[in-house]
């Protein structure tokens, strides 16, 4: 009877034992099919290539001005090479002798007829202060009468000098505006880029007017063949932030190369002649599915992706293409938004538990 019950007791420790070796195994099992992964997401992405090309910056407003004889003899010039100007600013004065002296000449005369009003004036004062206190009883009516005559003279006399005065200023001004117009203003705000020599051929100054900058380059059958009137590329110079451009022109230069004209949208401190650098955006493949590269597999010369779907792994076949920054581009066998296990292990299977990390 000992026996039995010592034999009944084994079985049921060996039974505790079994159900533990099973249970962990469960465990382990659970473990090992539903694993942690990495995951990431088939995204619409633009696969591009720059190209660079290097131009020279030209001012949409250059002004040239040349020494205009008929002006008369140039008497300064008022400006050096490098100022910056504002626009009306005086830049060449002319002198013109005959002008000028007749100038002075009406000056002298006003200043005459200014000093006539001035002492017509005063008459004019006495002559009624003394009639404001004439004794009518004890004055006769020959020495009223006097008064009031040079009274009325003196007010005929200030009247003559004042029209005069007002003639001559009148005079004076339009010598003034003549002389005026003899000095050169500059027509827009800018830089002097050039200062020659007064005599020469070439124009006396150049000026290059603020803002509307294009940058010239020449640029090869390639480069032409991406771009065109409208399009927007990107400016980069002397270490600056990118700038807009806007391309104006592409037109063939000889048989193999074209002339880019492409106009700065952004305002920059800009200088004629300095160069910069253009980039063109050539568009590869737009809204392209793609997945970082860590999400593709290779199994007998195929590529694969794993997907994951209500918590479980599926195996799909895919096609790339382009390969760009860490990107794949998926030409055939995903959906945009679809999540993928990046860095995926061999040994998953379709059908797997996983768990997102």
């Amino acid at each position: 009877m000992n026996k039995l019950k010592w034999v009944a007791a084994a079985i049921m420790v060996v039974l505790l034992i079994v159900m533990n070796i099973v249970i962990f195994d469960k465990k382990e099992s659970a473990a090992v099919e539903a694993p942690r992964v990495e995951t990431g997401i088939s995204l619409q992405k633009d696969f591009t290539k720059k190209h660079e090309t290097t131009g020279v910056a030209q001012s949409k407003n250059t002004f040239e001005i040349y020494e205009n004889a008929s002006l008369g003899s140039i008497k300064e010039v008022m400006v050096s090479k490098g100022d910056t100007v504002t626009s009306g600013q005086t830049l060449i004065t002319y002198e013109n002798q005959e002008i000028e002296k007749e100038l002075r000449n009406l000056k002298r005369d006003k200043e005459a007829a200014d000093v006539r009003s001035s002492h017509y004036s005063g008459q004019i004062s006495d002559w009624k202060n003394e009639l404001s206190s004439f004794d009518e009883e004890k004055d006769s009516k020959d020495a009223k009468v006097l008064l009031q005559e040079k009274l009325a003279e003196a007010e005929l006399q200030s009247d003559l000098a004042e029209n005069e005065s007002s003639v001559l200023s009148d005079e004076i001004s339009d010598l003034e505006k003549q002389l005026d117009d003899l000095s050169v203003k500059s027509p827009a705000d800018g830089v002097v880029s050039e200062l020659n020599a007064v005599g020469d051929d070439e124009s006396l100054l150049t000026i290059v007017g603020q803002g509307n900058f294009e940058i010239v380059a020449n640029i090869d059958q390639k480069i032409a063949s991406l771009v065109k009137t409208g399009d927007s590329v990107q400016i980069k110079s002397n270490g600056e932030k990118m700038l807009k451009g806007t391309v104006q022109t592409v037109l063939p230069s000889n048989q193999d190369n074209f002339k880019l004209t492409v106009l700065v949208e952004d305002e920059a401190p800009w200088v004629e002649g300095q160069t910069a650098t253009i980039i063109v955006t050539e568009k590869l493949a737009e809204k392209a599915i793609s997945v970082p590269k860590q999400a593709i597999l290779k199994d007998d010369g195929k590529m694969y992706v794993l997907i994951i779907v209500k918590n479980k792994l599926y195996k799909l076949n895919v096609s790339t293409g382009l390969e760009q920054k860490g990107n794949v581009q998926i030409t055939k066998g995903l959906k945009n938004g679809q999540v993928v296990v990046l860095n995926p292990s061999p040994v998953y299977v379709s059908g797997q538990p996983v768990l997102k990390k």
